[in-house]
């Protein structure tokens, strides 16, 4: 099984146990948040409908098991600075966070009052006064947030798609309106000295990069604006990338040349017992792999979020050539070759492990979170966008009448169907509020039960 150098020794111990090993038992700990904080993500139809804070929360939940964190989806459809800032104190600070996410400007700036073609000077007067406004509204959100005493984590402004040659009207120019957003929003976090998450820019530059080759090539949906499942990773990623350092789910590596053997990283080895066909070990790993889709793989293609962030890495140096087979828990996992196992794999990608089949659970949970809290958003929506101005009674039928006048004013508008599904959700979950939120607390102290990792039995088999 192993090379020659080695076989006098394993001839005198056939079967060797060490001692257990010492326990890299430290539970890995965030560089941003701590256990019971409570995260809210404030913005527009972005942040509302989209996965960008799944995808938060399912890496926090796998990667670190013991930090328990809460969060809540404060995006509103259509929102803008100055609306946020209205109801930062209902939608925001209700929930007593301790962090909240800040993305803003898609809306802000105005979309229609770019085009291709030359502007009139009133269109640029309206452009520069769009900004201004801006400027002054993100400034009392700023100072909003300061006096509160949350820890701001500001987002520049996802990317307008303004670049590729898809079959869809271009606001051209607006991308440029939203690095004028991302300076203003930089200069904030500058103020403050606080974290800045510059997703325009990473965008940018990956639709740059792919463009290059594909005049087709996008990140964002087909209306230039909201970012589907890759442009929502990708936005993730940068997150991660700015407020975390580069970490491995864990590592396990034994050199069967050494006498010191094994040697690990976020994770303990124990039990372990070396033959001449078979080594085994107990391995308990402290955090879990982060599991992915097929609606992932477009965005990890563009990222080096696998080698960042996705390393579970099993090493085994000194064997003989040949084929092994990897079990966990008496389960063939896969098949690998004794240079692959030398150079080290990585179990992230075998999604037939426990551990991976773990994480998954928590990947569904994560989902169902999402759109439990997406169902809860119908509420402040309405609320806060279209009862603003509403001054009568506070009962269902009076508020029904205003809306139905606001919608009929609508018609024929692109966004007409969507608001009046829109209401017409308000009412089916106004009375739902209170289970959907008792939904919401289940699902997290369920995400937090099976989130735990276990230590499992490891054996790697020459293959005859």
């Amino acid at each position: 099984m192993f090379k020659k150098r080695s076989l006098i020794f394993l001839c005198i111990i056939f079967i060797h146990l060490l001692k257990p090993q010492p326990a890299d038992a430290q539970a890995p700990t965030s560089k941003i948040f701590e256990s019971g904080n409570t995260i809210c993500f404030l913005g527009d139809s972005i942040t509302h409908g989209g996965q960008f804070h799944e995808f938060l929360q399912l890496f926090y939940a796998t990667r670190f098991p013991s930090l328990k964190l809460t969060f809540y989806n404060c995006g509103i459809a259509g929102d803008n600075a100055e609306g946020m800032h209205y109801r930062f104190k209902d939608d925001v600070l209700v929930h007593h966070p301790s962090h909240v996410f800040l993305m803003t400007g898609m809306n802000d700036v105005i979309r229609t009052l770019y085009f291709e073609g030359k502007a009139s000077d009133e269109v640029i007067r309206k452009r520069k006064n769009a900004l201004s406004e801006y400027k002054q509204n993100t400034n009392i959100l700023a100072k909003k947030i300061k006096a509160s005493g949350i820890t701001p984590i500001y987002l520049t402004p996802s990317i307008y798609d303004q670049y590729s040659k898809i079959e869809r009207a271009n606001n051209k120019g607006c991308n440029d309106a939203l690095i004028a957003c991302s300076d203003q929003i930089k200069s904030i976090a500058n103020e403050y000295n606080t974290a800045v998450v510059d997703l325009n820019t990473r965008m940018k530059n990956i639709m740059d990069r792919e463009l290059q080759n594909d005049s087709l090539f996008t990140i964002v949906g087909k209306d230039r604006v909201h970012p589907e499942t890759t442009g929502h990773f990708i936005m993730f990623h940068e997150i991660l990338s700015t407020i975390e350092s580069s970490s491995v789910v864990a590592k396990v590596s034994i050199d069967l040349n050494q006498k010191n053997r094994i040697k690990t990283e976020n994770s303990c080895v124990d039990e372990l017992h070396v033959s001449s066909e078979k080594i085994s070990f107990n391995c308990l790993e402290n955090s879990l792999p982060f599991p992915t889709n097929n609606a992932m793989d477009k965005a990890i293609s563009l990222l080096p979020f696998e080698k960042n962030f996705n390393q579970e890495i099993l090493q085994i140096i000194g064997l003989e050539d040949g084929d092994y087979a990897f079990f966990i828990q008496d389960k063939l996992i896969t098949t690998y070759s004794a240079e692959q196992l030398n150079e080290g794999v990585n179990l992230s990608t075998e999604s037939n492990t426990p551990q991976y089949k773990q994480a998954q659970e928590i990947m569904a949970l994560c989902e169902d979170y999402r759109k439990t809290g997406y169902q809860l958003r119908a509420v402040p929506f309405m609320v806060f966008k279209y009862l603003r101005d509403y001054t009568g009674p506070n009962n269902v039928p009076s508020t029904q009448i205003h809306l139905e006048k606001k919608l009929k004013k609508m018609k024929g508008a692109a966004f007409y169907k969507y608001i009046k599904k829109s209401m017409q959700d308000y009412y089916e979950v106004l009375p739902k509020q209170d289970s959907l939120n008792n939904r919401l607390k289940k699902i997290a102290k369920e995400i937090y039960r099976k989130n735990k990792p276990t230590k499992r039995s490891w054996s790697i088999v020459k293959n005859e």
